[in-house]
């Protein structure tokens, strides 16, 4: 059954002026989109790319929009103790009237490494942060939270402000492998995989997804699959399909489960989205030349690009495979056309035919 719940933006910050960010958010609020996530980096590869903190631009959308769901994708919990990002979303959640939401993931060496912040039991922390800050969210003076986890403790905790969403905002989980996937079954609200993956690897990834639900009694219709789509509209297909390609392929370098399994490509363990240095500037370089052998078919496969109609397709394919929130990353020259080209077309009739209450 397709079931569309919500069709948001992802706004990739390294692509944008601050200013840029702070305009497009109010603009995709005003179109009527439903979620707004930025990324959450310290580097990237691109050293010469801006990129502010997550939290402080969340932050000042949450006070300049009205109605749009907004998040990270995704912070991590060894920079950021889980206690501070519950703080944190707890807060939002109060000045946004209940539209934070936290994205959340095992966390990459290039935000950590030149900063003297050891990768050490990523998936242990992930796991015990997403339950301490649930603990913490319910917690109260008369009813503290207790937790001895082997990363994290609490003990008599809680938290002197407290969100308005219960049981407590939505936690999405950004997972690439199938034991972080299995957990978003076992413990989330939401996965957000890699932006590249395709229908038919969506698909197959969520019976990992389904294998968590199925282990603590929950459902697979109980998860939202928040799939990431990198796009460009226009009548002239050949030119949209330019205008995603480098992203895209230079993505898919990270996808190395897939591209070993859909082409054979093996990439070094080195250059995965976990290990890979952001302030080497060799890596950049190398990335680009993996990314020239990857075939187009598997571009094309995971993004959506051309007409109307062509971009609608695709996204009908993604619902069938198991999607139930679409978010794309609006790599169009002229941004707002698309922006708005969604907005009056694309959106209203996903809406329509696979919207809430919709079968």
């Amino acid at each position: 059954m397709r079931r569309l719940n919500e069709f948001g933006c992802h706004l990739v910050t390294s692509r944008y002026e601050l200013n840029d960010v702070l305009k497009y958010g109010v603009l995709l609020d005003r179109l009527g989109y439903d979620h707004l996530k930025v990324g959450d980096h310290t580097l990237i590869p691109n050293s010469q790319a801006p990129y502010p903190n997550a939290h402080a631009v969340l932050s000042a959308l949450g006070v300049m929009t009205k109605r749009i769901r907004l998040s990270t994708a995704v912070t991590d919990p060894l920079r950021r103790h889980p206690v501070e990002i519950a703080q944190w979303v707890a807060t939002q959640d109060q000045l946004t009237r209940g539209r934070a939401a936290v994205g959340i993931g095992a966390g990459e060496v290039m935000n950590l490494a030149p900063f003297g912040i050891e990768y050490q039991k990523p998936f242990t922390r992930l796991k015990e942060a997403v339950e301490v800050m649930k603990l913490l969210w319910a917690a109260t003076p008369s009813r503290p939270s207790n937790y001895d986890g082997e990363i994290f403790r609490l003990t008599n905790a809680y938290l002197q402000v407290r969100p308005v969403q219960k049981p407590h905002p939505p936690v999405y989980i950004g997972a690439i492998s199938p034991k972080t996937r299995t957990l978003v079954g076992e413990i989330a609200t939401g996965w957000v995989p890699m932006a590249m993956e395709s229908p038919s690897t969506l698909k197959e990834h969520l019976e990992d997804v389904k294998r968590g639900t199925e282990r603590v009694g929950r459902r697979l219709n109980d998860i939202e699959v928040a799939v990431t789509v990198y796009t460009d509209v226009s009548n002239d297909t050949e030119a949209a399909y330019r205008s995603v390609e480098g992203v895209a392929r230079s993505m898919l370098v990270w996808e190395r489960e897939i591209l070993k399994k859909r082409a054979g490509i093996e990439i070094p363990e080195e250059l995965s989205v976990q290990r890979m240095s952001g302030n080497d500037e060799s890596i950049s370089k190398r990335i680009d030349e993996f990314a020239a052998s990857i075939p187009r078919r598997l571009v094309e496969e995971a993004t959506a690009f051309g007409t109307v109609d062509q971009c609608i397709e695709k996204f009908e394919q993604y619902l069938d495979a198991g999607a139930t929130s679409i978010i794309i990353c609006n790599l169009a020259k002229n941004q707002d056309l698309v922006f708005r080209k969604y907005s009056k077309e694309i959106i209203p009739y996903l809406k329509r035919h696979y919207g809430r209450g919709k079968k």
